[in-house]
Formats: structure tokens, sequence, C-alpha cells
């Protein structure tokens, strides 16, 4: 039982994936091919009857298809030329509609397929954990939704087209033993000892697809960096030297592509000839020393034709299988790992909370390595509270705690003292506003980049005017010929670093959100642009609960209250006159300032 259920994973272990996702309808395609390959064999049939009436014989003698004739005389059919030529055009016909249906059905299979694949990637991305996303190849993920599900595609329809073509070719065999049983079994052995000469090509094969997804991931990944950071290298001259390691990529995707291409080409040059070789030879042992009659090796010869081409065509279909088994191999082995970085989503609804954010006795590692330890503090609705500290010190994952970006390893963060984790997280986010250092623009119109695409009702955009006026950047807007239509470009390449982050503050403001995080969010700016951001920052106090993360103390004057961190531990707390008192590091970074 272990041994046949190893054979059935190692060998049919893509109809698996393929049935688990189009169902019922794989099975259909190819009931459809065995149906085709039923009406061609009857079809070709029909020439047994036309050979011998041609040679002058009255009477119709199918040998073990004797059957067919018996079947034919029950409704008062007596084989005739024109009677045999009739049934063959109506059968063939028949036939034709039937592969018309196939190929129409197997394309429609094959777009439900790829919608499945994206949709089941899509939604299981939401919650993909952020830590593993993080750390995963970011160009893996592009070639995945974007090159690999396409290869995939591909994969499909010749899958599909070699066990098509396989029940085909079983039906042509199976008519071609009952026509002549010694001529069959000659031609299968033949077969068999060829389809040994090639086995070492489809093995080398496979293993370029896999090298093939590898390497398009890599180009994937470089690519990704060469257009993400072109205003930098191109100001630095650095955009030559990063271009040989695009050029580098291309020709490794060329190289790996090309081996493939070479292997597939020598399965198509030499199978025919090989298979044809095997036919005549086999054809001459019957007819010299087998005294074989010549109308049944006919009949049966042209049922090993149809399975010529077929055996060509499968060769032809497996090559291109095996070709993108890497595609398989890389969607599959992605979105187990998705599924295994899971979060769990709570299930109590979220709707805000009334007092504070308690986290106690919180701890943080990454790998081995502590980052957050035994941490202590509380959040009080509507007010302003900041951490402050040196890099490294843990502010930041502190915050991707609170806002359920990461879990602690111990400890918990309650809310009105309930558990964060009974909460959906879902629910919990929407309500959250976050606003870094490098401000989060889409190259979409300004409108969508505040509203998030909300329908442009009348009450949404009296609401987008009212909040781009709070983030001080209404007369900026109307002073562009689109005004809110306009395109703000890649990453929001068309404004000024503080254009984009009151773009940002305006997304939350027009939100309306109940905690706002600010990361390091004025530091890049100038002066004014930073006091005015921070007035827009300011006249949400003791509406919103903000948390601020800085380094410039002077965004902080007037927090409520100020956590110190160091090494991953709170050291100091209080508002800004009192950890001047009280913190040494905090006074020495005051004074470093200048403030």
């Amino acid at each position: 039982m272990k041994f046949i259920k190893k054979y059935i994973a190692q060998n049919f272990s893509n109809f698996t994936f393929f049935y688990t996702i189009v169902r019922s309808r794989l099975l259909v395609v190819l009931s459809l091919a065995i149906l085709t390959g039923l009406l061609d064999s009857l079809g070709l049939t029909m020439f047994l009857p036309l050979l011998q009436m041609s040679d002058g014989s009255s009477k119709v003698d199918l040998g073990n298809l004797n059957f067919i004739n018996d079947f034919l005389q029950f409704f008062n059919i007596q084989l005739t030329v024109i009677k045999s030529l009739i049934i063959l055009v109506l059968v063939f016909a028949l036939k034709g509609i039937i592969i018309y249906k196939t190929g129409i059905y197997r394309v429609l299979t094959q777009q439900i397929l790829t919608k499945k694949i994206r949709l089941n990637i899509i939604n299981e991305f939401p919650t993909y954990s952020y830590q593993k996303f993080v750390s995963t190849d970011q160009g893996k993920i592009q070639n995945i939704f974007l090159g690999e599900i396409n290869r995939l595609s591909s994969t499909y329809t010749n899958y599909v087209s070699m066990i098509q073509g396989a029940i085909l070719i079983f039906i042509y065999m199976l008519f071609s033993f009952v026509v002549d049983w010694k001529f069959a079994l000659l031609v299968c052995v033949g077969g068999f000892l060829s389809n040994l000469i090639f086995d070492r090509i489809n093995k080398l094969t496979k293993e370029k697809s896999r090298n093939i997804s590898q390497v398009n991931n890599a180009f994937a990944n470089i690519l990704i960096q060469y257009v993400s950071n072109f205003k930098y290298m191109k100001a630095t001259g650095e955009i030559l030297r990063y271009r040989k390691k695009v050029e580098e990529a291309i020709d490794k995707v060329q190289y790996e592509n090309l081996q493939i291409s070479i292997l597939n080409n020598k399965v198509s040059a030499f199978r025919e000839p090989m298979l044809i070789f095997i036919i005549a030879a086999v054809i001459g042992i019957q007819v010299y020393f087998f005294d074989a009659r010549i109308s049944l090796i006919m009949v049966s010869l042209l049922f090993f034709y149809r399975a010529l081409i077929g055996i060509v065509n499968i060769q032809s279909s497996y090559n291109n299988t095996i070709s993108n088994q890497g595609a398989i191999d890389n969607i599959m082995d992605f979105y187990k790992d998705m599924i295994k970085n899971r979060e769990k989503v709570g299930k109590r609804e979220y709707k805000g909370f009334k007092y504070d954010i308690k986290i106690r006795n919180l701890n943080f590692s990454y790998g081995n390595i502590p980052v957050l330890k035994n941490i202590n503090l509380d959040i009080c609705k509507n007010r302003t509270t900041a951490l402050v500290g040196e890099s490294g010190s843990g502010k930041t994952t502190l915050v991707n705690i609170i806002i359920k970006l990461l879990n602690p390893d111990s400890g918990e963060v309650l809310i009105d003292g309930v558990n964060l984790n009974e909460y959906n997280q879902f629910t919990y986010q929407q309500r959250i506003g976050y606003i870094s250092q490098e401000p989060t623009v889409f190259n979409d119109t300004i409108y969508n980049n505040v509203t998030f695409w909300a329908t442009p009702t009348e009450e949404n955009l009296q609401k987008f005017q009212e909040a781009v006026k709070r983030a001080s950047i209404a007369e900026f807007i109307e002073s562009l010929p689109l005004k809110e239509n306009s395109l703000l470009g890649n990453n929001g390449i068309n404004l000024s670093g503080g254009q984009r982050q009151r773009i940002s503050i305006a997304r939350e403001l027009f939100k309306d959100v109940e905690i706002l995080i600010l990361d390091e969010a004025t530091s890049a700016l100038d002066s004014e642009t930073e006091k005015q951001i921070q007035q827009s920052i300011e006249s949400l106090h003791g509406d919103t609960t903000i948390i601020i993360i800085a380094h410039r103390l002077s965004t902080i004057r007037n927090a409520d209250e100020i956590f110190q961190l160091h090494k991953g531990e709170v050291i100091a707390k209080g508002n800004f006159n009192e950890l001047i008192e009280r913190s040494e590091v905090f006074r020495r970074m005051v004074l470093l300032q200048e403030l």
C-alpha cells in the first residue's frame, strides 16, 4: 500500500494538483477525449470493409471487430462501399464537433484554473505573517504573481493534452490488438525500447525547469531593485554598474531557456524517425515471417499511425510540461509557506476602546536575539504617547506588536482588559492610521490616494476636502490643472517629500482613525514643512490616540507621556520636562539637538 501511495504521489502529483482546483471539469475534458478516441477508431475501422470490397470481395470480414458489423446488421444496415463511406463521413464529422467542444471547454477550464490559483494566493495574502513576509525574497513573490502563474497555465494545457493523447493511444492500441495482436505486441516492444533512450533527456529537462524558476526569481528581484532605486543610482552614476547585474541575470535566464529548447528539439528531431523505423521493421516481420493478411495489417497500421502521432504529440506535451514543472513547484512551495505562516484571526469584532491599551510583561526576539524585554506600559485613549531611544532600542518593533503586525513571544497587549489576540485583527487594524518616514503613495490620482478608492459620492468628496485642508495640502491640489484627479506617479515621484507626507496624513484624516502611528514621520523634512505637518498632527490631540516614534525630540515636546527605551527595555517615562529631570540619557539627547 505504501508503494502504491508513493508511486501515485510521484507520478500523479500534477493530476492531483490540477484536480483539486478545477475538480470535475478535468474529468469532463478527459471523458470527451475518450469519446473522441472511440469515434476515431470506429471511423478507421470503416477502412477495412472498403479495402476488402475494393479487392472484389463480396463478404465483409472485420475479424475480431466483427461485432461492429453485427451491430449495424441489427439495424438492417448492410455494409456496402457507399454506406461505409457515409458512415465514415458522419463519424468523422461528429468527431470534429466533439474536438471543437473539447477545445473550448479546455480553454475555459484553463482560465478557471488561472483565476482560482491567483485568488487562492491573493486571499491567503492578508493573513500571511508579516515577520515571514519581510524575510521573503520580494522578487520571488512578484515572479509568482506574474510569471509563474502564466507558466502554470501553459503547463495545464500541455498536461491535459498529454493525458488526452495517452487516452487516445490506449484506445488505438486496444483496437490494434483486437485486429492483430502479434503486430501490436511487436510495435509496443519496439516503442518501449525506444522510450528508454529518451528517459535521460526527460530527467535533464525537469532539472532545467527548476533552474528556470530560480533564475526568474532572481531576475525579478534584481529588476525590482533596478526600478525602485532608479533615482539614487542615476544620481550617483551607479546605474551603469548595476546594469551589469541586470544583464548577467538576463544572460542566466536566456541560458537556461536555451538549454531546455535544445533538449526539446533533440526529442522532436529523433523520436518520429525512430518510431517509423520500428513500424517498418514490424510490418516486414509480419509479412515475411507470419504471412499476415495485408488488409488487417493496413487497418492496424492506421491505428498505429494515429498512435504514432499521439506519441509524438505526447512527448512534445510532456517535455513542455516538465519544462514548466518548476512553476508548479514554486507556486506550491510558496502557497504551503503562506499556509504554514498563516496568522490566527480572532473571532471578536473590534469596535474601539474606551480607556487604555496596556502592555504587560512583553518579550520579543528575532531568532535568538532579544529585542524587547519585559515591557510594561499604558497608552491612554486620546492622548499622545511618544517612544524615544537610540536606533535598535525596539521602538518600531513595539509599535509593530501594538498594531498586530508581530506577535510577542510572551506577555500580552490588553485593550480595555481584553487580550488583543481575541479580536479580529482586520477590524482592529482598520481603525489604525500609519505614517512612516517613507510615506505610502500609490500610482493613482490624489483623490484615490487620500480616500483609498472610495466612491466619489457627495459625502466622500466633502470628507476629502476637509481632510486635505487639515493636512495643509488643499492649496497645492487646487493649483493643479486636474486638481484631485491629478496622477501622482510611481511612489509619488511628482511630489516633494513634504507633499507626499501630507497626502499620507490626509489619508488617515479621511479614514477617521482611532489610533494614529507616526513612525519618524517628519524626520526627513525641512524645518518649515515639519512645523506645518506638526501643527496638522497636533490638531488631532485630544480626539485621537497618537503614538509617535521619534528621533527629533522637537516633535514630542507636547506629548502627554514619553517612554524611553534602551536595548529593548523601558528605562524612563514621563512628559518632556519630567524626563529631562529624570533621565540623563534623555537630557543628553536634548542638549545634542539644541532644544
